[in-house]
Order: C-alpha cells, then sequence, then structure tokens
C-alpha cells in the first residue's frame, strides 16, 4: 500500500499496546502502567471506553516543576487531574499522511484514536507516522 493511502487504523498500536487507564486510577498506577508499557502517555476513558483525557511525560514534567506538595502525596490523586481532558484525536480513516502534518503543527507525541461515538479504538504515537 503507498504511504498516501495509509491511514491511522494502518499505523495505531491497539488497545493492549498502551496504557489505557480509568478515570479513578491513581498517579501511582498510572506510572507504573506507563512504566510497563514503555511509553510516555496514558489513555484515560470512562466505564464505556469512551476517551476523556490523556496524560503525558511532558504534564508529569510541568506537575512536578509546578506543585509544592511532596511526591508520595501527589502519588494517591487520580491521575487524570493532571492531564489533558479533551485532547487532540484522530479517527482510525483518517489519512496518515494528514495526521503527520497535524502531529508536527500542534507537537503532539501521541494522538489517541476514537470511533465516530468517541470510543478509544488506538494510540498513534509520532514514529508510527513518520
Amino acid at each position: 500500500m503507498s504511504t498516501e493511502k495509509l491511514t491511522a487504523k494502518n499505523k495505531m498500536k491497539s488497545l493492549s499496546e498502551f496504557p489505557v487507564m480509568s478515570e479513578r486510577d491513581s498517579l501511582k498506577k498510572t506510572l507504573d502502567t506507563m512504566t510497563q508499557k514503555r511509553l510516555g502517555v496514558a489513555c484515560f476513558v470512562d466505564k464505556n471506553g469512551k476517551l476523556i483525557g490523556l496524560l503525558t511525560d511532558g504534564d508529569l514534567r510541568r506537575l512536578l516543576l509546578a506543585n509544592q506538595s511532596p511526591l508520595p502525596a501527589l502519588l494517591v490523586n487520580d491521575a487524570i487531574e493532571f492531564g489533558t481532558r479533551n485532547p487532540e484525536t484522530a479517527q482510525a480513516d483518517d489519512q496518515l499522511i494528514e495526521l503527520a502534518k497535524k502531529m508536527n503543527q500542534k507537537q503532539l507525541w501521541d494522538l489517541p484514536v476514537v470511533d465516530q461515538k468517541g470510543l478509544l479504538v488506538g494510540l498513534l504515537h509520532r514514529h508510527d507516522v513518520s
């Protein structure tokens, strides 16, 4: 298949390949899962699987620099508190070349892929689209 015809679904990571967390998961659990999956991003879904937020390594870095609370106190909080609600997304049929442009323009390393109902179906990492 030529690169012009590739879509998000051709290159996206499956749900088992990246951290998919509940909105009630602690920062500690989220960090553990991100470390286990070796990816600097976690997606948060509601009980129906709808994407509600995203937490990145960059969010964690900003949290540590801005927050005066001791780290152990932060680890018990819901991780979604420190991330981005309603992040940029892609659809499975979106053209990969256009998504690569979007990711470059908006300086995104990761782009959740959702269906028409907003259910999380995958994740595009910058290395997947280059």
